[in-house]
């Protein structure tokens, strides 16, 4: 890559107005690539927790901490990924649900290190408290990918962008090869 074409990514990055994630490889954005993890990690702490307290078997309690720490610790890495679009994309300022969506992350993530930090000591301590932080996380979580997908699905931020529109699509108006022949 050469110094002329990181400078204007830079440049384009630091002054992007539109609605194209700043942080990608090959444009492809890299905060809802990264962002199924905790998801799935802080989603399956509750059902662990659930299976600990059903069998009693320890195995499920060290599958909730390390589903906490994992959740966590990528959650960390999501949220910096996704606050570095945020703070570079003014258009995902102008909505409430981008403001929402960053303030419930800040919130998730602050279960999270509740919940790894109250298991630290002992896995096992799951009821009440665990169990509590596991579902209220959980549900956080809900509210939290709602309102990224309103983002990305509603007002189309965080994408390709329209400059990347239609270069792979199928029924491309230029194309007409697949398509059924005309009466």
């Amino acid at each position: 890559m050469s110094v002329k074409r990181v400078a204007r990514s830079v440049r384009d990055a630091a002054t992007n107005e539109g609605k194209s994630s700043t942080v990608s490889i090959l444009q492809h954005p890299l905060h809802p690539m990264v962002v199924n993890f905790p998801i799935a990690f802080l989603s399956g702490a509750l059902a662990t927790d659930l299976a600990y307290l059903v069998t009693g078997s320890a195995v499920w309690a060290q599958f909730s901490f390390w589903l906490c720490a994992g959740g966590l610790t990528m959650g960390l890495l999501a949220a910096l990924l996704g606050m570095t679009d945020f703070f570079t994309m003014h258009e995902a300022r102008r909505h409430v649900s981008g403001w929402s969506h960053f303030i419930s992350g800040i919130m998730l993530l602050s279960l999270a290190a509740a919940n790894t930090r109250h298991r630290w000591g002992d896995v096992e301590d799951v009821w009440p408290w665990g169990l509590l932080l596991s579902a209220v996380g959980t549900f956080v979580v809900g509210v939290t990918g709602w309102l990224g997908g309103t983002l990305t699905f509603r007002h189309d931020i965080g994408t390709y962008g329209d400059e990347f529109k239609g270069e792979d699509s199928i029924g491309d108006d230029d194309d007409d090869s697949d398509s059924p022949p005309k009466d």
